[in-house]
């Protein structure tokens, strides 16, 4: 009987360690980096998830910024949370929360790092694209979306308006006396070639993509992103300035 109880107790054994050596080697985590960590603290500690969510958790009171730090760059977020109320004027706005300038690197560092992450690097999934209303159709296909053409200068440098890493439809409207954050753009080309003797429509849009806090407009603060010279390639600079060119108004600027 003994001898039966130890050839099981073997068998047991072997097939634990049978299993043991199958199981895939996990890989350890890496360790989240310094001031990433202290940001994730001052990202709890202020609440931010309360209204903002990454990778989609989070609440859902304000917009996900997994892809902020991309999307935006570090100079326009530090403005931001230095005055969020110079933002989005007139409609709802973030409270100022006072961080101190370690809060803020730590802040930023931590979103920076978010959204160099895997699960980062996923998000957000592909949105359903709808159009008229009709959601999907019949036979289950999602609406396409407009096609446009990648030949003309002016087409891409209208995505690079919509899209990241400008998304200038943020800030700017195209509609005539219409401030979200910036002024308006409609007819921005008439104006730009009238702001400065001696300079063109093209240079004075040139200079106010890379160098924005050149001319600043009367009534408007200098918060404008900074760094779209070193974000946006050349070509999307000239395909931006294309588009641009294409908003002139026969009205008489005020």
């Amino acid at each position: 009987m003994s001898g039966t109880r130890l050839f099981f107790a073997v068998c047991l054994l072997l097939s634990a360690l049978l299993i043991v050596t199958q199981l895939p080697v996990l890989q350890p985590m890496k360790a989240m980096p310094p001031a990433p960590a202290v940001g994730m603290g001052v990202w709890q500690a202020r609440g931010c998830e309360g209204c903002h969510t990454l990778w989609g958790q989070g609440g859902a009171f304000a917009p996900d910024l997994t892809q902020i730090y991309e999307q935006r760059g570090g100079d326009y977020l530090r403005e931001f949370l230095a005055n969020p109320q110079a933002f989005h004027v007139g409609q709802r706005q973030m409270p100022s929360f006072g961080l101190t300038r370690s809060e803020t690197d730590n802040l930023l560092a931590f979103l920076q790092w978010a959204g160099e992450q895997a699960a980062g690097s996923a998000w957000p999934p592909q949105a359903i694209v709808v159009s008229g209303g009709g959601g999907l159709s019949g036979s289950g296909v999602v609406d396409a979306l407009p096609a446009v053409d990648l030949s003309d200068p002016v087409e891409r440098g209208r995505l690079v308006f919509s899209q990241p890493p400008a998304i200038c439809s943020t800030c700017h409207s195209l509609e005539a006396d219409v401030t979200i954050v910036g002024p308006s753009l409609a007819g921005v080309a008439t104006r730009a070639g009238e702001r400065i003797p001696g300079e063109s429509a093209e240079e004075y849009l040139r200079i106010s993509i890379i160098k924005p806090g050149v001319y600043i407009v009367p009534g408007f603060e200098d918060v404008m992103q900074k760094n779209f010279g070193d974000v946006l390639t050349s070509e999307q600079i000239n395909d931006l300035i294309a588009f641009l060119m294409t908003l002139t108004s026969e009205v008489e600027p005020g």
